[in-house]
């Protein structure tokens, strides 16, 4: 395989483990990861999954147990200390709250990993401002941290986190203290970084709105394991894991959605010829008007309860959850007409004689 073809980051049977309480916790277990130059790759899983401590065996902030560290097609582990001193300096990394230096002005905080370096001060001056001017920040080069919002702060943990000219950048939950607007803002930012630089970078969150906002590929750790992984617009529009279609169907809201259906006792009792269904489509089927030829075909009629669209990437996902009414044999042929058209149908429920209707909150 040639260099360019190889991935800029390959985490090969990573293993990390800690002793508590005299009992060993696995806190990434065998854990296989390649990130392609230029990707932006996110990493999600609920607290404790083991992903903030994955993506720190990168830099070998957190030295594996067992396993193998490959950056830039250098064997991390191999180096020595000088080695990787030197090779950290192309792995950039903010974080949840900031870690910027109360005592320094913007412009010293983002001077302050050039202090190393053999260049003189105009030099080190003259490229802290042309970060800050970067990530939108110049007239503030003279405040000091305190004077600076959340998201300001942020802002400036991301030039400060550029200044030795990194290939990868990783953001740990660093969006994770923010309000949506500024999140939004400052995943705009990183996606902007990665097209103007060329910067690979890798996101740990805990959040799929997060994921779906800027990256292209992502992997679900779950227990120190990566439980699926691929293609953002794949993950999301066919979920092969339970936990991956809970993250996704909070992000969507159909959790809520579905929450509020089975409180609504009208929908407690469906009659024979009624299904509750789920629809979810992708791609081309969210332009097409298919309820509309499914009732007209059919002769069926539909009651949309809920209704979503959302664009991950380049592709379009849509939502529907619905009561489809209709004869028997009209039902099963407009589901199937629904099926050759590309949209995933799950019964959520029908009538059950003698019995209240069960809706199905987990439509995994």
């Amino acid at each position: 395989m040639a260099d360019s073809e190889k991935p800029i980051i390959d985490l090969q049977d990573v293993s990390v483990t800690f002793q508590s309480s005299g009992k060993q916790l696995h806190a990434v277990n065998k854990v296989n990861l390649q990130i392609n130059k230029g990707d932006v790759y996110g990493i999600i899983g609920y607290s404790g999954a083991g992903k903030s401590t994955l993506v720190r065996t990168i830099n070998l902030l957190q030295k594996p147990t067992s396993g193998n560290v490959i950056v830039g097609n250098q064997e991390l582990l191999k180096l020595s200390n000088p080695e990787l001193r030197q090779a950290r300096k192309k792995i950039g990394m903010i974080f949840q709250h900031f870690n910027l230096l109360n005592s320094r002005t913007v412009l010293g905080n983002v001077e302050y990993p050039l202090l190393s370096q053999r260049i003189s001060k105009a030099d080190r001056v003259a490229k802290a401002k042309k970060l800050l001017d970067l990530v939108g920040l110049s007239e503030f080069e003279r405040a000091y941290p305190e004077q600076l919002s959340g998201g300001q702060k942020q802002r400036v943990a991301i030039a400060r986190s550029l200044a030795n000219d990194p290939d990868i950048l990783v953001s740990d939950e660093a969006t994770s203290a923010l309000d949506p607007k500024t999140t939004d803002d400052i995943l705009k930012l990183l996606k902007r970084l990665n097209e103007k630089l060329g910067l690979t970078v890798v996101l740990i969150t805990h959040e799929m709105q997060v994921i779906k906002s800027i990256c292209q590929h992502v992997a679900v750790m779950d227990d120190g394991k990566i439980i699926e992984r691929g293609d953002v617009a794949k993950v999301f529009s066919d979920p092969q894991q339970a936990l991956t279609q809970n993250f996704v169907d909070s992000s969507a809201n159909v959790t809520e959605a579905l929450a509020q259906i089975k409180a609504d006792q009208s929908l407690q009792a469906l009659s024979a010829n009624e299904r509750l269904l789920f629809l979810k489509f992708r791609g081309q089927a969210t332009k097409e008007s298919l309820i509309s030829d499914l009732t007209e075909l059919y002769k069926l009629k539909a009651n949309i309860l809920f209704a979503n669209i959302e664009r991950i990437s380049s592709t379009s996902i849509g939502y529907l959850i619905i009561i489809l009414s209709g004869q028997s044999k009209q039902l099963a042929d407009g589901i199937n007409f629904l099926n050759q058209h590309g949209v995933n149908v799950k019964l959520l429920a029908t009538e059950k004689k003698g019995e209240q209707t069960n809706v199905k909150t987990n439509i995994s």
